[in-house]
Order: structure tokens, then sequence, then C-alpha cells
């Protein structure tokens, strides 16, 4: 979706009054996506290191979303679907692996990267979140074409 060139002009009594509400609208929406996608990039990474094993089939398996109807990003673990259809072997003992069983300690790779990295998350939303007061600056922050991709 690009950017909304709508803006409203209403005369009234020799005043013109402009409305931009559409095109800023459209544009804290976006900001807030391209924050959540960042986010989700670097959650990624530190997901995938908490990992408790360097290489294998839940590496793989770790996922991002980022919603945009409900402007929500989610992490997680792919589903046997999505894994077939990236072409990975299905990680069915990630649950497992993150909550521990009765002979394994729990190893809550999912949790402690986002609660580890509060100030950085905060950080790096602060960064799009407060281009709200720049259009240029906001404008630069986007990128239209990218898309969440696995590293």
């Amino acid at each position: 979706m690009s950017l909304p060139k709508s803006i409203i002009k209403v005369k009234k009594d020799g005043i013109e009054f402009i409305s931009n509400v559409d095109r800023v609208q459209y544009t804290i929406s976006e900001l807030e996506r391209a924050a959540l996608k960042d986010v989700a990039k670097f959650l990624r990474k530190q997901v995938k290191n908490a990992v408790p094993v360097d290489e294998g089939v839940l590496k793989k398996n770790v996922g991002t979303w980022v919603k945009k109807k409900d402007s929500s990003l989610q992490i997680g673990v792919y589903n046997s679907a999505r894994a077939k259809k990236k072409h990975y072997k299905y990680a069915y003992h990630a649950h497992l692996v993150h909550f521990g069983t009765i002979k394994t300690r729990p190893v809550p790779f999912l949790r402690d990267p986002v609660f580890n990295n509060l100030d950085k998350i905060r950080l790096i939303q602060g960064k799009y979140l407060s281009a709200i007061e720049d259009e240029n600056r906001a404008l630069g922050l986007l990128d239209e074409d990218e898309e969440i991709a696995d590293d």
C-alpha cells in the first residue's frame, strides 16, 4: 500500500482548512509495522542463539510473524505444515526443550531472549516511533518492499 495522497481541503469564510489525517494514520501504522519488523529480526537472532544446540532442526524452525491486522509480533516455532512448506524437518520437540520434561531441565529459548532484551526492544521501537514528528525522516525509515525472512 502506498502513501495516500488525499489531502482534504475545505474553504469556509475565507479560511482554508487542510486535513492530512489519512496520510498521518498511514504513516503511523507503517512506522509501527516497520518497528515490529526490526524487533522481529533482532529477536529471531536472539532466540536462535538461545536454542541449546548449535545446529539442528529446532534452530531452523524459529520464525517471526508481524500481523498487519492487529499490529502484533509473534515469535515461535513453525508448525508441521509451515515447516514442510519451507522444506524443513518439523521440530516436534520444541515444547519439550522449552518447558522441560521429567528428565530434562527447561531451556526457555523463546521467553528469556524477549525478557532479557526489553531495553533493546524499546530502543528499536523508539527509533521508529520518534520519527512520527518528522514526515521525511519517517518515510526514510519505511521500506515497503521489505519482508521478514529467515536468517
